[in-house]
């Protein structure tokens, strides 16, 4: 059973180094932080994550250390998603692209998912809330023109009294039930809408939100032997081009299918994803390969290991460490 918490607890791992990585696993599915390894890890520091079914509440304590989003985490996991993040203490900058620019205590930064992002802090306290892009109003207009954002520093009254809210909400959490926690998160988001909703209105449509409906529709049909540049052409309304021009990085649409069916394969063959079975053939066929010759030759060009000498000795730790947990949370939402 999913938990509605997640907490490792890191003020009770003693070994140093043990803490570093638990909180490295912790946030990474997010952001990939880096810390000075000569500067100690101290057992302050925290990651408290609650589940409220339809956004996610952090609150978290941490020493110094570098934050990014990357490309390969914006490719691989087609989440949705932003981060909105409130800074209560400590000293922390944002990249942007003027340059770095400080984050006085009492702001909120907007992290689009979707979009890279490079934060450096000297320590920092803070809340952060994860919403699902779906759930803003189409009156806020492009959330992802908030990207990097700072708001609250100037002390306008809706983002003060989201910020109070922010926190007392976080107070609440632990001594309240299911109904009354899914009436917080309804209450949250109603004022981060409220918060961001500009007095003209504007329009929902931006490339990057197509770019994550068109990742997640591929994850969604990876067993259609067909998919590819037509389907998504004709499913989306777009011509080749810009869909050409989406996957890029990734070395072409297809390129990018075909690693994303390999990788579904390599979980299912380690007993990851769904029950293991017993032939290649059948691997193959449900990840869209019509042929397991072809197949098994495309795995190992891959992985370097045929795909029938793949068992649970392969299977990742990721699906058993807090990390995992969040990003399921994150695409749960």
């Amino acid at each position: 059973m999913q938990l509605d918490v997640i907490d490792p607890q890191l003020d009770r791992i003693e070994d140093e180094r043990l803490r570093r990585e638990v909180w490295r696993q912790a946030i990474s599915p997010v952001f990939i932080p880096e810390m000075d390894k000569a500067v100690p890890v101290p057992r302050d520091i925290g990651f408290r994550c609650y589940n409220l079914g339809s956004i996610l509440l952090s609150a978290i304590t941490a020493s110094p250390q570098t934050i990014e989003r990357t490309q390969s985490q914006i490719a691989t996991q087609g989440v949705d998603h932003v981060i909105l993040r409130l800074y209560n203490s400590g000293a922390s900058s944002i990249d942007t692209d003027d340059g770095p620019e400080d984050i006085a205590p009492g702001t909120f930064v907007l992290f689009d998912l979707s979009q890279r992002a490079r934060s450096v802090s000297k320590g920092m306290s803070g809340i952060n809330l994860c919403l699902p892009r779906r759930v803003f109003d189409r009156r806020v207009g492009e959330v992802s023109a908030f990207h990097r954002g700072r708001f609250g520093a100037d002390g306008k009254p809706l983002f003060k009294l989201l910020a109070e809210h922010v926190r007392n909400v976080r107070a609440c959490l632990d001594t309240s039930d299911a109904a009354q926690q899914a009436l917080l998160a309804s209450a949250t988001v109603d004022l981060c809408n409220a918060s961001f909703t500009p007095e003209a209105d504007s329009a929902y449509n931006l490339p990057a939100v197509v770019g994550i409906e068109i990742r997640q529709f591929i994850d969604d049909n990876l067993a259609r032997p067909g998919l590819g540049i037509e389907t998504l052409c004709g499913r989306f309304g777009l011509s080749r081009t810009p869909i050409y021009r989406l996957f890029e990085a990734d070395g072409g649409v297809m390129t990018y299918i075909r690693h994303r069916r390999l990788a579904r394969a390599m979980r299912i063959l380690a007993g990851i994803e769904g029950a293991t079975p017993t032939r290649v053939s059948s691997v193959a066929y449900a990840v869209g390969y019509g042929s397991p010759k072809m197949f098994s030759k495309a795995f190992h060009a891959r992985y370097g290991i045929n795909p029938r000498d793949v068992d649970a000795t392969y299977r990742e730790q990721a699906d058993r460490e807090t990390g995992a947990q969040l990003l399921s949370w994150i695409r749960g939402l």
